[in-house]
């Protein structure tokens, strides 16, 4: 049952992917040595690469969980950046911290950050794979080290982070900066642990994925089938799934390495995470196949497919035993009332992922929480455009930079000067 489920998944993915059109428009020049270095690096080795100093924590959860957290600390030329805040970059589903630097210098996140005298720390997620290790269960043998979803990253593996994060830096509050399940994460640990909107200064939070009901992605459809026939059979969820060193990747080494081949490669890396017309060009894209995916369990991909069907609901484990737990056979949706901290979604009218309307959605829950929606300008920017982009220093980091600096929301701010 479970090697069926994979190959059924697998096969969504490849005939999504080969029917987009118009991928090739602007993709030059592949195939280029310093592609294959930077590919080929991991998280420490490449922010060496790009000119950067990086640090490794282990950070151990009250479970169990090893979790690997990178740093890179403040630049040795800032003059002064006692009075800043710390950054929380927090990746999706089954991707890893790599995501904030892969674009390079200048265009990823956590240099843009870095450069702003910023003190950033990466963390990953249990099962990924930098955290891929734990106090008494094996991955490779254990069955039970699978088990879990974003619940538990939310309850277990955040709180964790950010209090290591905080004891470390001797701060009280850090900023928060989240790319799609990352958004659902912390707004679960918020409604389940109040206590944590106190030591989030803001969160800005990219293509969140909360609601997925209006989600244009054909594999999250893929995801609710699947979840309606697994949602009962928790042990045939415990298991890997999409994992750093696997096919997706490995072929996509192979076939990433030139223009002829790009439509095959993009059917490999870019269906997993959905995507139209995007921004994400030639020096960048063969880049990606060394960092992604990075690995997560079944039972977390299945989640989504219960956002579509239930929205931001609680787990579903099946009627009989959701009236076990919850008193109903449907799970409840989850109570964002004890969400109190501020945040900023940032939405495109091109994300197939998170869908506009979703976004709304999630920024209507928000009753208590001063939460605004920013429309991107750009209407061409797609889920994983928030990530690799060549532009992200024109569209969304400014009004991240600006909004820290001032504390007034600002939305489609073209610049970073005056921001450095």
């Amino acid at each position: 049952m479970r090697s069926l489920l994979v190959v059924s998944v697998t096969c969504a993915f490849l005939k999504h992917a080969t029917s987009q059109d118009n991928i090739l428009d602007n993709v030059t020049n592949l195939g280029d040595d310093t592609i294959s270095q930077r590919r080929d690096k991991n998280f420490t080795e490449l922010v060496a690469y790009d000119g950067y100093n990086s640090e490794t924590y282990t950070v151990t959860t009250d479970d169990g969980y090893i979790l690997s957290v990178f740093r890179i600390p403040v630049n040795k030329s800032c003059k002064d950046s006692s009075n800043l805040e710390p950054i929380i970059f927090m990746h999706g589903l089954y991707l890893s911290g790599d995501d904030c630097i892969i674009p390079g210098p200048g265009k990823a996140h956590c240099y843009i950050y870095s450069d702003a005298c910023y003190d950033v720390w990466v963390p990953n997620n249990r099962g990924n794979r930098y955290s891929r290790q734990h106090k008494s269960l094996d991955p490779d043998k254990d069955p039970e080290f699978w088990n879990f979803a974003m619940d538990e990253m939310a309850l277990h593996d955040l709180p964790a982070i950010i209090d290591y994060v905080l004891d470390k830096t001797n701060k009280k509050q850090v900023y928060y900066v989240g790319h799609s399940q990352a958004v659902g994460t912390l707004l679960l640990l918020c409604a389940k642990k109040p206590q944590y909107n106190d030591k989030i200064k803001l969160g800005f939070g990219m293509s969140p994925t909360a609601w997925l009901e209006n989600s244009r992605f054909i594999v999250i459809k893929v995801e609710a089938a699947a979840n309606e026939i697994l949602k009962t059979a928790n042990n045939e969820t415990n298991i890997e799934f999409l994992p750093y060193g696997g096919f997706f990747q490995n072929a996509g080494k192979i076939l990433c390495g030139s223009k002829a081949s790009y439509l095959a490669c993009s059917a490999l890396l870019f269906s997993v995470l959905g995507f139209n017309k995007f921004q994400i060009t030639s020096d960048v894209l063969p880049v990606l196949p060394g960092h992604l995916p990075a690995g997560t369990s079944l039972k977390d991909f299945l989640r989504w497919g219960q956002m579509v069907t239930n929205g931001f609901s609680e787990y579903d484990y099946g009627s009989k035993q959701n009236l076990e737990l919850y008193g109903q056979e449907k799970p409840p949706t989850i109570d964002l009332s004890p969400v109190t901290m501020r945040w900023i979604f940032f939405a495109s009218e091109n994300d197939y992922v998170s869908d506009v309307k979703d976004v709304k959605t999630l920024v209507s829950a928000l009753t208590r929480s001063d939460a605004k929606m920013c429309l991107l300008a750009d209407k061409s920017f797609g889920h994983l455009d928030f990530l690799y982009a060549d532009n992200l220093a024109k569209y969304v980091a400014p009004d991240i930079l600006s909004t820290m600096k001032t504390g007034e929301y600002a939305c489609n701010i073209d610049s970073l000067s005056n921001l450095l």
